[in-house]
């Protein structure tokens, strides 16, 4: 599974960087998050501790703040996405 570069919807230029700079590679997606405003926190169900996975989160909200980008290693975005499924299949009275 390859990297994952993420780029605030605020830094188009970032963005476009970005994709003349490391254009189509094979381990690296470059997206754009265009998630705007305040976001919900959510429960995690997973096999990681719920503080990580939402530590994590945190952590990549924090870099697109401040930064513009955040990257997400391979390992970390398995863990993401394990969480994300396992609170997905989980009961809806335990989220």
């Amino acid at each position: 599974m390859p990297g994952l570069l993420i780029v605030s919807v605020y830094r188009p230029d970032l963005y476009e960087d970005a994709l003349r700079s490391i254009g189509i590679a094979r381990d690296l997606f470059i997206v754009l998050d265009r998630r705007v405003g305040e976001r919900r926190r959510q429960v995690r169900a997973s096999e990681e501790p719920p503080q990580r996975v939402e530590r994590r989160r945190i952590d990549i909200d924090d870099q697109l703040r401040t930064s513009g980008w955040a990257f997400v290693s391979a390992q970390e975005r398995e863990t993401l996405i394990g969480a994300a499924a396992a609170q997905s299949e989980a009961p809806a009275h335990k989220r």
